[in-house]
């Protein structure tokens, strides 16, 4: 009786499963066209910047570096300091001192916020700002968040221009609520594993039934056993992806930029490389 039973809970959930997936198919055009999405040419952009120290990442000297040499946008790590309600630039999660406060790396005169990094180099440029603390915050605490990001962004349409990227898919979609586009960052199985549809797909309903401009994922630790592979392009139909770790392998780089769906790519892993001029409309 009760393997029965454990059978039918099963078939259920399969079947479940099925038609969530082919409804979301079938309405998933209807779901891209309220999400407008950086569609350039210029899809590669500059990870923390084109630093040549680890000290120097995500600072503004590297930002400048990068975009002189042609980036068009770049990858920023930052965590929210709810004690000081600032934005901090930082990759690493930062540790406490003796009074409980937070130490943030110096970026040459003092701890770098993301108000002063984008008033020194936002202009025109694109950023995806890689929010490493968003998981630790309470619905009221992203709420204050929000609310200081809406103060610091309100120039030069800086807004349009900024990809936040988080993996808390509840919390998430309150800042595409309050006008921010946002990036939903998934790991995915690699293409050569059996289950690997499935959990894409899983991903793939979690976009569709949340508020949420586009998903980011790595590319996959081997050239040829990529994540982002046809199966995931199948599955996944046209939701925009951003990816990063990509192997600095010119004709993975070089076919990755002519994919429509396609449209931001990082280049390595903890790895500062000008590949700027590959150039998606030149490789056509």
């Amino acid at each position: 009786m009760i393997a029965k039973i454990f059978v039918f809970i099963i078939l259920v959930l399969v079947l479940a499963y099925n038609a969530t997936v082919a409804y979301v198919d079938a309405n998933m055009a209807a779901r891209l066209q309220e999400r407008p999405t950086y569609n350039e040419c210029h899809k590669i952009w500059a990870a923390r910047g084109l630093y040549e120290t680890r000290a120097e990442q995500n600072s503004i000297a590297a930002m400048q570096r990068a975009f002189g040499l042609g980036a068009h946008g770049a990858e920023v790590d930052f965590h929210y300091d709810i004690q000081m309600n600032r934005f901090i630039i930082s990759h690493d999660h930062p540790k406490k001192d003796k009074e409980g406060n937070y130490i943030y790396p110096d970026k040459g005169e003092g701890i770098l916020t993301l108000e002063t990094l984008l008033k020194a180099v936002g202009t025109g440029h694109y950023f995806w700002l890689d929010y490493k603390n968003l998981d630790h915050l309470s619905n009221a605490q992203t709420q204050a968040a929000i609310a200081r990001l809406l103060e610091i962004t309100d120039f030069d349409n800086i807004r349009e221009r900024l990809y936040i990227e988080g993996s808390n898919p509840l919390l998430l979609p309150m800042y595409t609520d309050a006008g921010f586009r946002t990036i939903l960052g998934i790991h995915p199985l690699p293409g050569s594993n059996p289950l690997s549809s499935i959990v894409i797909n899983g991903y793939k309903i979690a976009y569709y039934f949340k508020n949420i401009t586009a998903l980011a994922m790595p590319y996959g630790k081997k050239v040829n056993d990529p994540i982002y592979d046809t199966t995931a392009q199948k599955n996944l139909k046209d939701i925009p992806v951003f990816i990063f770790h990509t192997p600095d392998d010119e004709p993975t780089l070089r076919s990755l930029v002519q994919m429509k769906t396609v449209r931001v790519v990082l280049v390595g892993k903890d790895l500062s490389i000008n590949r700027y001029a590959i150039d998606a409309c030149k490789e056509q």
